[in-house]
């Protein structure tokens, strides 16, 4: 992918926008609004020539000519609550999309037709997800759809609140991933045992948040390379060396654990990037203020030690990054971009060591997303 060969899609409540860079990606030219009545989450290219939109109002939209015209493509998608949409690399034509109330739908002719996944109900655990938890907040959904790109037929999907699950039969089947997730909580163990009711067992109130908060993954990203695979969720950044079957806590530190985003970049060296939600240091329950400095961290060695990034970003600020709007591009010295949900585009090109605004006034950004021009 060269520099002027590909835009950045934002997704917001209200419409979507591509920002296109000049050839050093010094300068951005925005486009005006596009699906301006539709509340967009996602904005992706299927490396076929075709755009698709996901929309949380009207399912998903399809482009053909680069994202001038857009029309809707819900064939057999009966629910049009569509919050993730991905387009398996390994098929050609084939996409993924997932949905609120738990729902993953399977497209194999570039999104002409929907078929659902009808295995993902005889999933681990699937009786408990309930129906639906929204209460204006993501609720019950399939948020998150990975693809592992060293096993064609392995899949990754995640549900709010329940957790990461892995098919390696292209979908006939699904295992539930918590192994280490859900063993125990290094700082929330004392204070959930003691504060527990008299006569009542310390042990169930720890279960019960190990099962509910830490089982409550927000992004994965796999790498490209060998399939390891990493989670941000409500309580910490956990990675894994066998896709998923074990994971490890290898958070910042006890205050930034809370957050949303996760990205891989692999080029040239290997690196995950996270961003926790700022905190000023005295919020409770794994860190759900959001207010202090804006702050990116990332590791080269899994977690093994990590460096805080702030130049460029503001120190103080009452914002946060959605779990679909931070990625990179795949130019030659990748650039890396999120977006807040104050609508402020922040774009880095030395690997996270200094940042820029390149966009603002957007509204709430909730995907960030690289496709071909």
């Amino acid at each position: 992918m060269d520099n002027n060969t590909f835009k950045v899609a934002l997704a917001t409540k209200n419409g979507a926008y591509f920002l296109t860079p000049d050839e050093e990606r010094k300068n951005w030219e925005l486009s005006r609004p596009f699906l301006t009545d539709e509340n967009v989450n996602r904005v992706i290219g299927d490396g076929q020539g075709n755009l698709f939109a996901a929309s949380l109002s009207e399912g998903v939209y399809r482009s053909t000519d680069g994202g001038k015209k857009w029309k809707p493509s819900n064939k057999g998608l009966h629910v049009r609550k569509v919050w993730e949409i991905a387009a398996d690399p390994h098929h050609k034509g084939t996409l993924y999309a997932g949905t609120q109330y738990g729902h993953l739908f399977k497209s194999t002719n570039s999104g002409e037709s929907w078929e659902e996944v009808v295995s993902l109900h005889d999933a681990p655990n699937r009786e408990n997800w309930g129906i639906d938890w929204g209460y204006n907040t993501t609720g019950l959904t399939v948020h998150t759809i990975k693809f592992d790109q060293t096993t064609p037929d392995r899949i990754y999907i995640v549900a709010a609140g329940n957790g990461t699950y892995r098919s390696d039969d292209g979908g006939k089947t699904w295992k539930s991933l918590k192994n280490g997730v859900n063993r125990t909580c290094t700082i929330e163990t004392e204070k959930l045992i003691s504060s527990a009711p008299s006569g009542a067992p310390p042990e169930e109130k720890l279960r019960k948040h190990l099962e509910e908060l830490h089982s409550d993954t927000h992004k994965i990203a796999v790498s490209n390379k060998d399939g390891r695979v990493c989670q941000q969720n409500h309580c910490g950044t956990f990675f894994s060396d066998d896709h998923g079957d074990l994971w490890k806590d290898v958070s910042i530190d006890k205050i930034n654990r809370f957050g949303f985003s996760v990205d891989l970049v692999e080029a040239p060296n290997t690196q995950v990037f996270i961003i926790p939600v700022p905190d000023t240091g005295d919020c409770k329950d794994h860190n759900v203020c959001i207010r202090g400095q804006l702050s990116v961290y990332s590791t080269s060695d899994w977690g093994k030690s990590w460096t805080k990034h702030t130049k460029g970003l503001p120190s103080d600020v009452h914002t946060n990054v959605l779990r679909d709007s931070f990625t990179h591009d795949s130019t030659k010295s990748p650039g890396l971009y999120f977006g807040t949900t104050t609508g402020d585009l922040y774009f880095s090109e030395d690997f996270g060591n200094s940042w820029r605004n390149i966009a603002s006034g957007l509204g709430r950004i909730q995907g960030v997303d690289v496709v071909t021009s």
